[in-house]
């Protein structure tokens, strides 16, 4: 599924050179036996792996792929899945459990039980039955339903249409266990890359940018402030991505296939950050199929989570935390740009109350987008009710609400955090700047507010007293 990977390193900072050592598994040699991860580690500080060291980290690579080949009918997997039921090994029932974890919280839309619906697509692919939407819905439909049982001792049981595969976190998993077995020997200071996987690992709390025109995640330095904790970043661009690839063959059809409809999206490239490589690339997953909306809610409720995405006009949204993560110190707060957006929503006292569709964005003072903020409402007949958005900003973006919109929460407040830059990642250059909120709810009223605002002029907070369908606005620097 994941092919062959090249993996690389990019190490350096502004000011001096990082001593480094640097071992590739499988080392080149005319006995070496390939698997599917090649894989580079960088040690610093003078540490250095012994030759007994270096084969566990073979062994434990290759064990990685051989226990998860669905192919073998001896493998781990295999066998759980022809049964039902079995005990695992710890590393690989805590990659399950974590996986259902991310399936619970995201309401089946990130899965590892969908391995009858990654074999219909491979059949598909070698051409032994034409695609139908309706089976791979099916598939998807009876496998997210079933029950799973987690038991103390690695064991798990579940019911006989949920068929495991982890193909394509495979990698992934592959780069934790390496970052543990470092752990476990006392490597201090390390770095694992894989750029076929877009997967990055560092356990000193390095400085990272994303390089989309290069296809790739590289670590750019060490942040000032950095500490020393696990950190990965992982990387998709579904539109270059066949849905599903062997090594012979590989689907016409681009993108990321939806765990919970059985069909390939590509809403966003992804740019994910999570504590292990594992997690980075179930929230790459994930953010690759659905809204910018209902991703960021995922990300902003979680700080140990961060996120970019980029969609096919050049567009950028980014998590709360992103900017923090990935530079180790929040530039945009530095140049005193990152503003904070608070806004409140009456509820009303009536037996239909229906949530508000609101819309949240920026401008320059000739009223041209300059970011757009937040977008709640997926109907375009009520997004046409968003009478200033829709004419502004709605009609003349095609693709924007499909790729934006979120659910609406009835009155739930809405906190935003704008880090200065405009919707393509540029800083907003104009020094006059209009905040726009517009509420309009099904049987009930409409209201819009706007508020001029420059970053000088928020040394203090600006409140403004909504009316009708907005209770309240305040803008603020972040701390």
């Amino acid at each position: 599924m994941v092919g062959r990977f090249l993996l690389y390193l990019a190490v350096f900072t502004a000011s001096y050179a990082v001593k480094a050592e640097l071992y590739v598994f499988p080392a080149p040699s005319p006995e070496a036996t390939s698997h599917t991860l090649n894989t580079e580690i960088t040690l610093y500080e003078e540490q250095t792996l012994s030759a007994i060291e270096q084969k566990n980290i073979d062994l434990l690579i290759k064990d990685t792929y051989q226990t998860l080949d669905k192919s073998n009918a001896t493998s781990a997997l295999s066998e759980i899945n022809q049964r039902y039921e079995g005990t695992l090994p710890a590393w690989l029932y805590s990659a399950i459990k974590r996986c259902e974890d991310w399936f619970n919280r995201t309401e089946g839309n990130i899965s590892c039980r969908n391995g009858a619906l990654y074999d219909y697509w491979a059949e598909y692919v070698q051409g032994k039955h034409d695609l139908s939407r309706r089976e791979v819905r099916r598939l998807a439909r009876v496998a997210r339903i079933a029950e799973v049982n987690f038991n103390d001792d690695n064991s798990v049981a579940f019911a006989s249409p949920i068929q495991w595969d982890l193909s394509e976190f495979t990698a992934s998993l592959a780069v934790d266990r390496i970052a543990n077995y470092l752990t476990s020997i006392n490597i201090r200071s390390y770095h694992i890359s894989a750029q076929g996987l877009e997967t990055h690992a560092s356990n000193q709390g390095f400085s990272w940018q994303g390089t989309v025109a290069q296809e790739a995640v590289i670590q750019n330095g060490r942040a000032t402030d950095a500490v020393s904790n696990p950190s990965t970043i992982a990387f998709i661009r579904p539109w270059q991505r066949p849905v599903l690839s062997t090594s012979k063959l590989a689907s016409l059809e681009k993108g990321v296939l939806s765990h919970s409809d059985g069909w390939p999206s590509a809403k966003f490239q992804a740019i994910s950050v999570a504590d292990n490589a594992f997690e980075a690339m179930l929230l790459a997953h994930f953010s690759a199929t659905k809204t910018a909306q209902q991703a960021m809610e995922l990300v902003n409720a979680n700080p140990s989570l961060a996120l970019k995405l980029i969609d096919e006009n050049g567009r950028v949204f980014t998590s709360n935390t992103y900017t923090a993560r990935t530079s180790g110190k929040n530039k945009a707060e530095k140049n005193g740009h990152a503003i904070s957006i608070d806004i409140t929503l009456p509820l009303f006292d009536i037996a239909d109350y229906r949530g508000p569709y609101v819309s949240v964005w920026i401008s320059d003072e000739k009223n041209r987008l300059v970011k757009s903020l937040a977008l709640r409402g997926t109907s375009e007949r009520w997004l046409g009710e968003l009478r200033t958005w829709w004419r502004r900003v709605g009609r003349k973006n095609e693709g924007l609400v499909d790729g934006f919109a979120g659910a609406t929460k009835k009155n739930a407040p809405l906190h935003i955090e704008w880090d200065g830059l405009d919707d393509f990642g540029k800083s907003a250059n104009s020094s006059s700047l209009i905040l726009h909120v517009e509420v309009a709810r099904e049987h009930g009223g409409r209201s819009y507010e706007k508020i001029p605002f420059t970053f000088d002029s928020l040394t203090s907070p600006i409140t403004v007293t909504g009316t009708d369908e907005i209770a309240s606005i305040t803008l603020s620097l972040m701390n």
